[in-house]
């Protein structure tokens, strides 16, 4: 093996000489790929990964005496035990960033970049960061790892409610940021990161993620926008203040090399080469990328033809899901085959535990996933199966940022130099376009914002706006704290209404009651019409079943599902578990985010009427369990078992004095 690593070497190191460096460096990644065992290294082929700056795939014990002292030099504290060697662009990034520079970096996905950041606050131990992150998903992941690294010298908080110490790392998806403004404007924040940074564009939520950036970054000593293979922005989005003496840095620096397979011109049926594909790579990890929920229930029944295997810690999770979830789910079915199925939809704990499955369990190798954890999740892959172009529907084709974000989940630093990407369905002009300009288009409702150029549009907004609430600090106060902007659009109609109805506006405090029947607000068709207004064709059918989650959800999802079938007293009205977990997502975001908004309009426009809806808001988020229990699930404790410590009286969930520090606090 070594002579065969000696030839290989000299190889690499003749194209390199050639100033063929690309060439050179895809042989290295072959090379380290084949011997797999980092002790195998010689001193020849640590020398030769230097000269590429990898520097962390180099073999400290075998180097010479040069490379040793390189080595030592390139190690950064990254709140580990130990220090970790970083990679030549990744420490040039890192020093501009202790120089006090804001930047967005644009990287690929195998970068690196989370070790910037954790080096970062290790070396220069700022006191507040915010990090904004677009998926639950990749929340969960920064928290479990900055819990690891900085806890006790961090308070770090990732939800709704949470009480700001002396330091603190929010780590927080665009929905919340808003809720912990008053803290930052008052406290500063001395780092401020947006991961995924490209998300302000082209996105449903990209509305509430340019808002939040706007309000936060003239309270931020220092920004650091992430995103993957930005060529440079377009001249129309360097009008953004938040924009403003940032500078922005683009590398081009790949740690894995990927074999693209295009097999979407083939004749062969789809899902024959989904088949072929999966027997060929059986023990290897794979992903297989979906645009929507229901396409991954098609995928996954049609893979559970053909992959089987009988592993007592699958069968036990699929098991227990039947037991307290739905006897005939089809998700713990496809599970006990070592088939996962990962969307945003699922309670945290399931989607926790499906990734360590994946990672760790050598008999769940295959994972079906929509976005929720296939952008951003640092999870490991050597293969990846783009099954759809698209997302949500075939109109909404793959960007070119988009697909460099999926398939960078495959192949990761240190365990798969090669990845492979399988196209069952591609578009040319996304393989063509290596990196992309990136523009920041304002949403329709953002336009009259104040860091705009568009005068003409903003001056009509602010009169018609002013105009109707006959008060330019209101109007001011309304444009800070609106999380949803969509509802003013139609801030005439809620305004009118609740003006000329009385009624509603004593209905509305009752809301804050624990007897849903004296909710009349949410029963009221005035109000209904309203809603439907704002809230998509979605909400509405979780809008409508919003006082049966409320006495229901905390007996259970079965208990759940069960009760409101039984009163259904039409077909439409049932549910099953899917629609059960859209349900509760929708309550939980989409319907607490026009409440909130609503209760902070009537408290700006009628603040002598003393009108404060906030627990309920509480209650939505919390789709009507105590606020701890949660929050618990978020951290990976299922409710199911948080309702038994209730029952044997190990916690008292039912204090409403009881905070989530108090809870932890019972598991030490």
């Amino acid at each position: 093996m070594g002579e065969k690593i000696f030839d290989k070497c000299t190889e690499i190191y003749e194209i390199l000489n050639n100033d063929k460096e690309a060439e050179a460096k895809e042989k290295l990644f072959y090379l380290l790929d084949e011997i797999q065992d980092k002790a195998l290294y010689p001193p020849i082929l640590n020398h030769l990964i230097r000269q590429f700056g990898l520097y962390p795939y180099m073999n400290q014990d075998t180097s010479i005496l040069e490379d040793k002292f390189l080595l030592e030099c390139f190690k950064t504290d990254i709140g580990e035990d130990e220090p970790k060697v970083l990679h030549r662009e990744q420490s040039r990034v890192l020093k501009r960033l202790l120089s006090n520079e804001s930047l967005i970096l644009s990287a690929p996905t195998s970068f690196g970049k989370s070790f910037i950041i954790d080096a970062l606050i290790a070396m220069k131990k700022p006191k507040n960061i915010l990090i904004i992150v677009p998926t639950i998903s990749l929340l969960d992941e920064a928290r479990r790892r900055l819990v690891r690294k900085f806890t006790p010298d961090y308070n770090i908080i990732t939800t709704s409610g949470a009480a700001p110490k002396e330091n603190n790392i929010f780590i927080l998806t665009q929905e919340r940021v808003l809720e912990y403004l008053d803290f930052i404007k008052a406290n500063r924040t001395d780092l401020f990161i947006v991961d995924e940074f490209y998300k302000i564009v082209g996105d449903n939520r990209s509305n509430i993620l340019q808002n939040a950036i706007r309000q936060v970054s003239p309270y931020s000593k220092q920004s650091y926008y992430l995103c993957p293979n930005v060529k440079q922005f377009n001249e129309n989005s360097l009008k953004y203040q938040f924009l403003k003496n940032i500078e922005k840095v683009s590398i081009d620096f790949n740690t894995v090399i990927l074999n693209i397979h295009d097999l979407s011109h083939k004749q062969e049926d789809k899902k024959d080469k989904l088949k072929n594909i999966l027997n060929e790579t059986k023990k290897q990890k794979t992903m297989i990328y979906v645009k929507s929920k229901p396409e991954s229930r098609e995928v996954c029944k049609y893979i559970k033809e053909y992959v089987t295997t009988n592993n007592d810690q699958l069968n036990n999770f699929s098991n227990w899901l039947k037991k307290h979830y739905w006897q005939d789910w089809d998700f713990a079915n496809y599970l006990a085959n070592g088939i996962g199925q990962h969307n945003s939809a699922m309670h945290r704990f399931i989607q926790q535990l499906q990734v360590k499955l994946f990672s760790d369990n050598e008999h769940m190798n295959i994972m079906v996933t929509t976005t929720s954890l296939i952008e951003g999740v640092n999870t490991a892959t050597k293969n990846i199966i783009i099954w759809n172009d698209s997302i949500y529907n075939n109109e909404n084709k793959l960007t070119s940022m988009q697909y460099k974000n999926i398939t960078g989940r495959c192949g990761r630093m240190f365990k798969y130099f090669v990845g492979n990407v399988y196209l069952l369905e591609s578009n040319n002009e996304i393989l063509k376009n290596e990196q992309e300009t990136m523009e920041i288009i304002p949403q329709e409702e953002f336009l009259y914002r104040n860091d705009l150029e568009t005068f003409d549009v903003k001056t009509e907004m602010e009169k018609n706006l002013k105009k109707l609430l006959n008060n330019a600090n209101k109007f001011h106060q309304i444009m800070t704290k609106m999380k949803n902007y969509t509802i003013l659009m139609d801030l005439e109609s809620i305004v009118t209404i609740v003006e000329n109805a009385e009624l509603l506006q004593k209905s509305i405090r009752y809301l804050n009651s624990d007897n849903p029947n004296t909710w009349g607000f949410i029963i009221s068709e005035n109000i209904q019409k309203v809603v439907f207004r704002i809230l998509n064709d979605k909400s509405k059918d979780a809008y409508f079943k919003i006082i049966d989650y409320y006495k229901y959800n905390y007996c259970g999802v079965k208990q759940t599902i069960d009760n409101i079938n039984k009163k259904a007293g039409q077909e439409w009205y049932k549910i099953d578990i899917n629609k059960y977990f859209d349900i509760e997502r929708i309550i939980s975001f989409d319907i607490a985010s026009f409440f909130n908004d609503l209760n902070q309009i009537m408290q700006i426009l009628y603040p002598e009427k003393k009108i404060d809806i906030s627990s309920f808001v509480t209650k939505l988020s919390n789709v009507f369990l105590p606020s701890v229990v949660y929050t618990l699930e978020e951290f990976g404790l299922p409710r199911i078992i948080s309702k038994k410590l209730h029952e044997c009286g190990f916690i008292n969930f039912e204090n409403k004095e009881l905070t989530l520090e108090q809870a932890l606090d019972k598991f030490k």
